[in-house]
């Protein structure tokens, strides 16, 4: 079971500082991306994508050298190896498997992805009654609200956490649950919306 003290990995002086550093990364990242991209796509269209690559390597090797001391790694599975059966090799690994909730992520994956999608075709490429928006945001919406759904289910408890018992929720619902949370979900999803909005209709 979850406890604050198991996910809060720093104290409340240092997670301001952090923040505070993300808010100025995240600033200098909304003034000088588009400018980036603009140069990319007057140059060649394929390096708004190729420029992902060498992106993201030098920050998975920055994680690694940096942050390796703050990295839990992989944590113990108590409800699957016991107490006195350690599993290894191919075992372990098809057990460690079983902890996944696949159809929860798959849920996800698709439901934000059509919102994202419909949102992003709406006004811009297709009108917004256009059935394409439409059916994009519908189907999404609908997808979105079945992962809610499935979290409170996997939930301690209930249904489906009796049905798969080794399954881990994509979302604990303890979490979902706090208001502080769901409130900082939906600012979280309302600002980077209008961000997103600004620059499409920008551009």
């Amino acid at each position: 079971m979850l406890t604050p003290a198991s996910w809060e990995q720093v104290t409340l002086k240092e997670n301001a500082k952090n923040n505070s550093i993300f808010a100025l990364f995240g600033g200098l990242s909304y003034a000088v991306g588009p400018v980036i991209g603009g140069f990319l796509t007057n140059a060649n269209w394929r390096w708004c994508f190729a420029i992902n690559l060498p992106v993201g390597a030098l920050g998975m090797c920055l994680v690694f050298l940096v942050l390796r001391p703050q990295l839990l790694g992989p944590q113990p599975l108590p409800e699957l190896l016991g107490r006195d059966n350690e599993l290894r090799g191919f075992r372990k690994f098809k057990a460690q498997l079983s902890t996944i909730d696949f159809f929860g992520q798959i849920l996800f994956l698709f439901g934000l992805g059509l919102l994202v999608l419909g949102l992003t075709w709406g006004g811009a490429r297709y009108r917004w009654n256009d059935v394409r928006v439409v059916s994009t945001i519908t189907i999404g919406s609908v997808l979105s609200i079945c992962f809610v759904v499935w979290q409170y289910l996997m939930a301690p408890g209930r249904y489906l956490s009796r049905k798969f018992p080794f399954e881990r929720p994509t979302l604990p619902w303890k979490l979902l649950a706090q208001r502080n949370m769901y409130l900082l979900f939906f600012i979280n999803f309302a600002t980077g919306m209008g961000e997103s909005l600004t620059i499409r209709d920008s551009v």
